[in-house]
């Protein structure tokens, strides 16, 4: 089932993804996406580059250190 456009749960900050599964975003909502990713981490929100970066290693080859 597809929600009214009119539903009172859709917002602007919603990922395109939780507004609609089977539609790509549009440029401008990718371009706002990027904005607040940069606003966001000016302001010093979010993880640091290399701890993501390291976890997904961490997800893709298991950690061999753990063993």
């Amino acid at each position: 089932m597809k929600p009214e456009k009119n539903d009172a749960t859709l917002t602007k900050n919603q990922p395109a993804a939780a507004k609609d599964d089977d539609r790509e975003p549009t440029k401008e909502e990718i371009l706002e996406d990027i904005r607040t990713g940069i606003i966001q981490a000016k302001a010093g929100q979010g993880r640091p580059a290399l701890e993501s970066l390291e976890e997904l290693r961490r997800e893709i080859y298991g950690d061999a250190d753990s063993c």
